[in-house]
């Protein structure tokens, strides 16, 4: 197993690639690539109904689960740093409802009446304020849920990882933490483990029926690959494929999602999350290639395998994926397109703006 993988020397690639440019060089390349044009809160978009659902169903859903289970979560510097990260992955979640080609009749009839009154950008967001939640605590409230907690799950995941099984060796993390993604806590388990326990047992209540639960067993699968890359990568083993072990993180934390939002996730809409996901991780280890090198961690941005040029390829098919979703789904260019189009820059604007400004 990947687990007792044996440590190696970081490869001559990651001595010759330093020094890398500067870290405000870096940060620059990154919010260049991404652009500045779509976060401007002045600016309409769908983001201010987004942002409300997703920390309705935070506070609603999460929080009543997770709370009693961990003391001293709300005095802990991981809640704000939980529920940041929860807001960008259930937030991708919930808009790909509403971007993908199998989107609720209810978003096509409206987009259809907007168009017919003719519509501007300002009216459109006027009406989704109304229609939105709607869907999101009605029509679609049980995938809505699925979706938060599913983005719940993966954050809390990782922090068990990181910090709640600081005693335990690499091998024993790696089989504690398959356990817990089945819903099993451990003896004398921190409250990071036992959160990720009753997070996959709330995910897994979901399943109605055998089909239900074999496509949930296809995610612990998915679990599980993801927990022998990141072991692999703290024993220091070199990924042939160059990604340093994070293509399975990538993957898996968007499939969670997708299995949330099952009736609307086709191939169009996989790609479309894999892009934004590849894109975040892609941008965090650029900007953390001075630290990443220092500690001798290998990634694929101290490697040269991912670069700027990588980045704006990603965005750009990310870009391209969101078009060709809106003509799967027949939206023809207008205001509904055009706030989409928005509101998808807006939030990738703002994780690189994150990102840079947290280095």
């Amino acid at each position: 197993m990947s687990a007792t993988a044996t440590p190696r020397t970081p490869p001559a690639s990651l001595r010759t690639m330093l020094p890398a440019p500067s870290l405000a060089d870096r940060q620059r390349a990154v919010l260049t690539v991404v652009g500045d044009d779509a976060c401007d809160p002045r600016l309409p978009s769908f983001r201010s109904v987004l942002v409300h659902e997703v920390g309705r169903l935070f506070d609603r859903v999460v929080l009543p689960l997770v709370r009693p289970l961990w003391p001293g979560l709300d005095d802990s510097g991981f809640l704000p740093k939980w529920r940041g990260g929860y807001e960008l992955y259930c937030g991708l979640g919930l808009s790909t409802i509403v971007c993908s080609a199998r989107r609720p009749p209810l978003v096509t009839l409206a987009s259809r009446f907007m168009r017919a009154v003719g519509a501007d950008e300002a009216a459109v967001v006027t009406a989704a304020r109304a229609a939105i939640p709607i869907i999101f605590r009605l029509v679609e409230r049980e995938r809505c849920e699925r979706v938060a907690l599913g983005a719940a799950w993966i954050l809390v995941l990782d922090e068990a990882l990181d910090d709640g099984m600081a005693d335990l060796s690499l091998v024993d993390k790696a089989a504690v933490l398959r356990r817990v993604v089945r819903g099993f806590v451990p003896a004398e388990a921190s409250p990071e483990v036992v959160a990720a326990a009753a997070l996959a047992r709330a995910l897994r209540a979901f399943c109605r029926d055998d089909d239900d639960h074999r496509a949930f067993d296809a995610l612990l699968l998915a679990a599980d690959a993801w927990i022998d890359g990141e072991i692999s990568s703290m024993a220091g083993a070199i990924d042939p494929s160059g990604s340093s072990f994070r293509m399975a993180g990538v993957t898996g934390s968007m499939d969670v999602l997708l299995w949330g939002v099952d009736a609307f996730a086709g191939d169009l809409e996989r790609d479309f999350l894999y892009s934004i996901a590849e894109l975040g991780q892609m941008a965090d280890d650029w900007l953390d290639i001075d630290k990443d090198a220092s500690q001798g961690r290998v990634t694929p941005a101290t490697a040269g395998v991912w670069g700027i040029d990588d980045m704006a390829r990603v965005f750009a098919r990310a870009e391209a994926t969101l078009h060709a979703l809106s003509e799967q789904a027949g939206e023809p260019e207008g205001a509904f397109r055009s706030l989409l189009n928005r509101t998808f820059r807006g939030e990738v604007q703002r994780m690189a703006r994150t990102l840079v400004d947290n280095p």
